[in-house]
């Protein structure tokens, strides 16, 4: 039996296109990875060298499989600098003084830095220092990520496992969506007529989720990624801490790629 060509083609045409489900996955290393949390707004004036100093790493050798980067973009300066920075929310704020009173702190401010957990203050002068000292550690925390994707759904599935007995009560799991390469134009605040483009800017917190009473978790959720986003430029990480001390035992990051 013979089709023709033309048929063969307005047959294809007449059915919808198949969205073809994408997968990835990874697994951390016996290696701590360190997670830097920079807490940054666009009307802040002093942010803009954070961030500069932020993308220099990896001319300094600090590349995106020995570091992770997540970027908190916080609302408590939108009234003060009369600028709506449109990538904060309260969400990154309340993890900002999560972090400052595990580190014994009452007050925030932008830009502020913490490294696997712990508040750095001078970052010009021992950000890198601090980067190295934490790397030399041993990770606290086994990792494995696998993300699926369907249309504009994400599913994840997190396990964990602590091997330490210290950690094992009181750690628990979060899971964070960022983006590179977010260009946004300021029309107020500190920064007014300036151009950003942003990386590793912080899209979704997620969390926390508990491990059981033998420091492990298998965490299954669903993240809808908006259209928006650009999936190429997307990572998704996982950071296991210590909410007794603060401390990061791990991080990872699965970059979101064709």
């Amino acid at each position: 039996m013979k089709i023709s060509v033309h048929l063969f083609i307005f047959v294809v045409l007449s059915f919808p296109p198949v969205l073809i489900a994408e997968s990835w996955q990874t697994k951390s290393t016996s290696t701590h990875i360190p997670v830097m949390e920079l807490f940054t707004a666009e009307g802040c004036g002093l942010c803009p060298a954070a961030d500069r100093w932020v993308e220099a790493l990896p001319h300094r050798g600090w590349t995106d499989d020995k570091v992770i980067v997540l970027g908190f973009h916080v609302d408590y300066l939108d009234d003060k600098k009369n600028w709506v920075d449109k990538f904060a929310s309260p969400i990154f704020t309340q993890r900002q003084r999560q972090l400052a009173r595990l580190n014994l702190f009452q007050t925030v401010y932008t830009p502020e830095f913490f490294i696997s957990g712990e508040s750095l203050h001078n970052w010009k002068q021992h950000g890198v220092e601090a980067l190295e000292f934490v790397s030399d550690f041993k990770s606290g925390a086994d990792i494995t990520l696998e993300a699926n994707q369907n249309a504009q759904q994400l599913s994840v599935k997190t396990s964990v496992s602590t091997p330490a007995k210290d950690d094992q009560k009181d750690s628990q799991l979060y899971l964070a969506i960022t983006e590179d390469n977010v260009k946004s134009i300021i029309g107020g605040g500190d920064n007014r007529g300036a151009t950003f483009n942003h990386q590793n800017i912080v899209r979704s917190w997620l969390g926390p989720f508990e491990l059981d009473d033998d420091g492990n978790s298998m965490v299954t959720t669903e993240i809808t990624l908006d259209k928006h986003w650009k999936r190429n430029d997307l990572t998704l990480v996982a950071v296991v801490q210590n909410m007794d001390n603060g401390y990061v035992l791990q991080g990872l990051a699965l970059p979101l790629k064709d």
